[in-house]
């Protein structure tokens, strides 16, 4: 039960999460980052792991994570696709494949950001989760929105309601506050 517990905590919490690349940086290189916003008040930071990842037939990864825990919430595969996720409401929606396999998924299965959002779209889904996943080979990314019943996909520039500040050559995703201090740094170190 405490591993089950354990391996479920994520569905829990909120991060915030971006990529930028072309004209967004100094070089055109792309930039995947993701913030953890998990309390500090479980002690996770101090039982923080950096995985290397090798199952038979299917892409390597490394995974950012915590002993215990065999999902995924933030990795990039040997085929430089990465994910980062942030959660969002819809507790108790649980009957599908839980955020953090279907993000360790993607990272098995999938060689391009395309493959990624097919991956996403194809199988069952969890809650409400917000995902950044990029592509180091193309130099592109994408968000994800997605629920149980829906997958929406944001391509870089690209505003919605939730997002109404888009930013060329840039995925950006968190909420509230945050968001809009995202925004602001990006457009700040824009070209930089």
């Amino acid at each position: 039960a405490e591993v089950l517990a354990a391996n479920i905590f994520p569905e829990f919490f909120h991060c915030s999460g971006l990529a930028v690349f072309g004209n967004a940086t100094k070089n055109g290189e792309l930039l995947h980052a993701r913030v953890l916003d998990y309390m500090t008040e479980v002690g996770l930071q101090d039982e923080a792991v950096v995985m290397a990842v090798k199952p038979k037939g299917r892409n390597a990864f490394v995974n950012v994570s915590y002993a215990g825990f065999i999902g995924s919430v933030t990795a990039m595969n040997e085929q430089k696709v990465a994910v980062g996720e942030m959660g969002g409401g819809g507790e108790g929606l649980w009957d599908g494949t839980p955020m953090s396999f279907l993000v360790r998924g993607v990272l098995e299965h999938c060689d391009t950001l395309e493959e990624a959002l097919a991956y996403m779209r194809d199988h069952r889904r969890t809650c409400e989760y917000y995902y950044v996943v990029s592509d180091g080979k193309s130099r592109s990314a994408a968000g994800v929105a997605a629920t149980p019943d829906r997958l929406l996909v944001v391509r870089p520039g690209q505003a919605v309601p939730q997002l109404p500040e888009a930013v060329p050559d840039a995925v950006l995703l968190s909420a509230g506050d945050r968001y809009t201090e995202l925004v602001k740094r990006v457009r700040a170190e824009y070209g930089r």
